[in-house]
């Protein structure tokens, strides 16, 4: 069988072989009789505490089809309606928003509100969970959609390294559409979710609609599972529908074992099969990431060597020698470090917010020495096509949004760098530093061609800049070497000050910082400061 398929096809036979389906709709059909024998209108829910599972189960009043199709879909998060806001921490950077059916989520957020019972039986599962105790949430029709709402409510507690708890239904109704699907395909929670269907009853699939989790599709005696909602989809539509849970799951689950489970192939046509195929992979590639951040940590030890035989060998900062080699030998890894941190960021981007932080924390560290390491070197291949202002017009988005997520999370964790404390091996914090400096060399240029309004200001600015980062000691010592661009800008500014009008006639700080070489012990060791 094919590497795409097998994972669910694994998952189905475990879940037909543990007695948890027939166990689930067990209790499902034990809470539906004494609902029908009360002929209670509300939301039901039972916790069956049990020495291996703790199952908690909802059943629904019966709901016409009409009704349910016709009530639309609430917008996730939406100002004018606080109970679709508990839903809001699924949202990801790429995917802000979502919607969710109208009738199930006010349904769900009514309960919640009117039943103190199962805020405390939130709180009581997550204890459990956290003691690795499994829980499953269970339910049929409508009744598996608030199951549904009430597992992704769970989930916003737990933590992504522990247990999380499985939410089983029998021929539930789509609850969320295509934006909600992808948010949890890029999260770990879409593993927390097992829905049984059968063919013969569909689903409600209301326009827009979109299913997640994993599918265990039955038709006649043999069934399949997958995950792909394009597949999902395929093989449930044209069934009847049937919102009071009428069908008898107990019947299918009869009928089926392990030897019932079948290839996909057979039950789905080719095109279906080859876009599965190609999602799979599409989606392996984006479970990987983690695991090459080892092979991106050994290319990052390169580029460090590189750096340092740069300055120790070459006399020069390693931006330059980047800038003045007309081959440059590590071109291979500086690729491979750009596509894996682009693709990095947009799988980050996709996921819920709290996953998405998890991950951050996991290589936010290893990205920010990424980021000032390997930006200039871009910003070097900018300026040498005889471009101009990186920052604003030309700086790739997964720059930007790694440097945004280090300000968030990890700024105020900055090693202490008191004067006498040793920079040598400092990267400047400014990954666009090299950009100014360029930017700035530019303007001395032009200003000595066509001198334009605004020219002075811009070259002030900088020199205003470096001083305060100068000040702040984040930047590298490596800036004052004698080839640097930088010292290159210095002495053409030195001149041009002197020369041109418009800058100020007394001596700034910087300018006295520099003209009296007290730059030479910028950055050094307490000890070795007076060398």
């Amino acid at each position: 069988m094919d590497s795409y398929s097998l994972n669910c096809t694994e998952v189905g036979k475990l879940v037909l072989s543990s007695g948890l389906l027939e166990r689930s709709w067990s209790k499902i059909s034990d809470i539906n009789e004494s609902v029908q024998q009360s002929n209670d209108s509300a939301v039901e829910f039972k916790v069956y505490r049990e020495a291996t599972f703790v199952f908690v189960v909802f059943s629904t009043p019966p709901v016409g089809t009409d009704a349910f199709l016709n009530s639309g879909s609430t917008l996730v998060p939406d100002v004018k309606s606080e109970y679709a806001n508990m839903f809001s921490f699924l949202c990801s950077e790429k995917t802000p928003s979502f919607s969710l059916h109208t009738h199930a989520l006010k349904l769900f957020a009514s309960t919640v509100a009117k039943n103190r019972s199962l805020t405390d039986l939130k709180t009581e599962l997550l204890h459990l969970l956290e003691f690795k105790k499994p829980v499953i949430i269970t339910g049929a029709a409508l009744g598996g959609s608030l199951a549904s709402l009430f597992t992704l409510w769970l989930l916003e507690s737990i933590k992504p390294d522990l247990k999380r708890p499985l939410c089983i239904t029998f021929g539930s109704p789509f609850i969320g559409d295509a934006n909600l699907q992808q948010i949890l395909e890029n999260s770990v929670r879409n593993s927390c979710f097992l829905h049984v269907a059968d063919t013969t009853q569909t689903p409600i699939i209301t326009t827009g609609s979109e299913p997640f989790g994993t599918y265990l599709i039955c038709k006649e005696s043999s069934c399949v599972c997958i995950d792909d909602p394009k597949a999902i989809i395929e093989l449930l539509l044209g069934g009847n529908t049937d919102l009071e849970g009428k069908r008898d799951y107990g019947e299918v689950l009869k009928s089926l074992d392990r030897s019932s489970m079948v290839d996909a192939r057979l039950m789905i046509g080719d095109v279906i099969i080859n876009g599965m195929k190609n999602r799979a992979a599409e989606k392996k590639q984006r479970f990987d990431q983690l695991k090459k951040l080892a092979e991106v940590k050994i290319s990052m030890a390169h580029m460090e060597w590189y750096k340092k035989l740069s300055k120790k060998d070459h006399k020069i900062v390693y931006y330059d020698r980047f800038k003045n080699e007309p081959v440059f030998p590590y071109e291979h890894l500086r690729r491979e470090m750009n596509d894996y941190w682009e693709t990095m960021v947009q799988e980050v981007e996709k996921m819920p917010q709290g996953e998405a932080s998890y991950l951050k924390k996991r290589c936010l560290l290893s990205a920010n020495n990424y980021r000032r390491l390997m930006e200039p070197l871009d910003i070097a291949k900018y300026y040498l096509e005889g471009k101009k202002e990186y920052r604003t017009k030309g700086r790739p988005h997964h720059y930007v949004m790694l440097e945004k997520w280090f300000e968030q999370q990890e700024k105020s964790k900055e090693p202490l760098r008191g004067k006498g404390t040793d920079l040598s091996e400092l990267l400047t914090f400014d990954s666009c530093f090299w950009s100014e400096v360029e930017d700035a060399l530019i303007a001395i240029n032009e200003l000595k061609t066509q001198p334009k309004e605004g020219l002075v200001g811009k070259l002030v600015k900088f020199e205003e800049y470096v001083w305060e980062i100068i000040g702040k000691r984040e930047v590298s010592p490596e800036i004052f070497m004698e080839r640097s661009s930088f010292m290159t800008w210095w002495k053409e500014y030195k001149e041009i000050k002197r020369t041109r009008d418009g800058f100020s006639s007394s001596p700034s700080k910087f300018t006295e910082f520099m003209n009296t070489r007290e730059y030479k012990s910028y950055g050094k060791p307490a000890s070795n400061s007076s060398g």
